[in-house]
């Protein structure tokens, strides 16, 4: 007795739309997506992109621009991962994050994007042709990771080391408590000179949350100072900010900033964005603790 063949969800889409030759198309659920998008297209007479807008009409999600993708938004996802889930990162706010996908209901991949980005992922439609060309772009393959962390072991010893610079004592006592609920050990500094001297005498940190209005040095020139030594240049860095200016925001990435948190800082959504940067970084080591 033959089996009956699951269909792939775009079959749904084709005969929802009722696009030509949708009531014989037949693609297996296990086909590769590319491959998927490519015969209902070329079984309909119409480009992929065509086929996105019937997508995206069926699942009731936008149509992706890939052109106007906010050059800071792949920070928030790993080449690896974009790559292996076949997303492209387009633009995001500090709770919510926006990707293009050609599978709309790759619920197991929102779950992960999410948990990486520390955001609610919202997908946006687009061909599997034009998302590949646009990963290339965004994520050459040749692209490496900028920092060596320290391995597993010395993290075991006390948990990722986080440096903590506010110039409010409250703030940081805040955060304090925050990293160190969560297994992280936490220094402290008051403000700018006294972080740069902290990073400069040796003392191994994984991650610095950095103040950006600081009396003493503003949290930007800090961030350049960071970025300017060789032994910080790839610290990762989480800024705090009053400010959800976008402006702002685009001045942090450009920077060098690895994220930011807006004040008043929530405790689990900060903790989540500080783990989200380390294991952007290094998933082999950090994927393993948090």
């Amino acid at each position: 007795m033959d089996i009956p063949v699951i269909q792939h969800w775009i079959v749904a889409v084709a005969r929802a739309a009722r696009l030509k030759g949708a009531e014989n198309l037949s693609v297996a659920s296990d086909t590769p997506m590319a491959g998927a998008w490519s015969v209902t297209a070329l079984s309909a007479g119409i480009s992929e992109d065509d086929l996105a807008a019937h997508v995206s009409v069926h699942y009731r999600l936008a149509v992706a621009d890939l052109s106007t993708a906010d050059p800071h938004a792949p920070k928030l996802l790993p080449s690896r991962l974009a790559h292996k889930l076949q997303v492209l990162p387009l633009r995001y706010t500090d709770r919510s994050l926006w990707v293009a996908t050609s599978d709309p209901v790759a619920m197991e991949a929102e779950r992960e994007i999410a948990h990486v980005s520390g955001r609610t992922v919202h997908f946006e439609v687009a061909s599997p042709l034009a998302l590949a060309q646009a990963l290339h772009a965004t994520y050459p393959s040749s692209r490496a990771l900028r920092h060596e962390l320290p391995p597993l072991e010395r993290q075991a010893k006390g948990g990722p080391h986080v440096l903590v610079v506010d110039d409010d004592a409250d703030t940081r006592l805040l955060l304090r408590r925050a990293l160190e609920s969560a297994g992280f050990r936490v220094a402290e500094a008051a403000d700018g000179p006294d972080a740069l001297t902290m990073l400069q005498e040796g003392d191994l940190f994984d991650l610095v949350t950095l103040d950006l209005q600081m009396g003493e040095m503003h949290g930007l020139q800090v961030l350049n100072v960071i970025r300017s030594r060789i032994a910080t240049a790839d610290l990762p860095v989480v800024v705090a900010t009053a400010s959800d200016d976008p402006v702002v925001e685009m001045e942090l990435f450009e920077a060098g900033a690895d994220d930011f948190i807006v004040k008043p800082v929530d405790p689990p959504r900060f903790i989540l964005r500080v783990q989200a940067v380390l294991r952007r970084r290094d998933p082999k080591v950090f994927g393993k603790l948090f």
